[in-house]
């Protein structure tokens, strides 16, 4: 499929939600190919094997996320380095949306024959949708936790506690999933919820929602100390 823009219009199941989770550290050896699957860039070599800048771009940078597809080989430079990341896909999620604003900033003064206006920093935020599964929605990794704990009972001979977690988390908001549709797209989003709400209704599915806010996550290399995760929205072809 050409990276092209082809006019594909989308429709809500063209995209879902995978969160990411932080796997093995890999470290270029000029030698070994990178496995098909998706990564954070902690490092980029003085000569890098990355993809490299075209069209007026910029080169890859330690932050970034990329993807190797199927068929595609990458094999790292000495200081090419990277993080697997693990993707699960979110099951229990049946819708998403995203807002994009920025504050307006009066910098009116009086010798202004209209008010003028700055814009000031982009806020993003969005809310998440999805019908209660059990083993996903309130598991170990699950939106439940962000908030409060969980305990989960086998019986009379074991009992498992997941203590509330407030963190930010990693997720990949796909707009496309199907390469044969058009380029494949995706927003890569640090997320932190703030608010989740639970609810039945009869007739109708046991339902939940939750609102969230993007932010920067820190991933914290044992090689390279810190590395800041922006939110980016990516499009691959080929």
């Amino acid at each position: 499929m050409s990276f092209n823009g082809n006019g594909t219009r989308f429709v809500g199941d063209d995209g879902y939600l995978k969160t990411a989770e932080f796997g093995a550290e890999v470290v270029g050896d000029a030698a070994t190919p990178l496995p098909t699957g998706m990564y954070l860039i902690t490092a980029v070599a003085a000569i890098s094997t990355f993809p490299a800048a075209a069209l007026g771009g910029s080169d890859p940078a330690a932050g970034d996320v990329i993807q190797i597809g199927t068929g595609v080989t990458v094999t790292p430079a000495v200081g090419d380095d990277v993080v697997t990341l693990t993707l699960t896909d979110r099951c229990d999620i049946a819708s998403w949306t995203m807002q994009f604003s920025k504050e307006e900033i009066d910098v009116t003064t009086l010798c202004d024959v209209q008010k003028v206006y700055r814009a000031g920093k982009a806020d993003m935020a969005g809310t998440l949708n999805g019908v209660f599964v059990a083993g996903t929605t309130d598991d170990t990794d699950g939106y439940i936790r962000e908030f409060i704990d969980i305990v989960k009972q086998d019986g009379s001979t074991s009992m498992d506690r997941f203590a509330k977690q407030e963190s930010i988390g990693l997720g990949l908001f796909y707009m496309n999933q199907d390469t044969s549709l058009a380029d494949e797209m995706f927003v890569v989003a640090p997320y932190q919820l703030y608010g989740e709400q639970l609810g039945g209704e009869m007739g109708s599915p046991q339902s939940f929602s939750a609102s969230f806010r993007f932010a920067n996550l820190v991933y914290t290399d044992s090689v390279h100390g810190d590395v800041t995760i922006e939110p980016t929205f990516h499009r691959i072809g080929s």
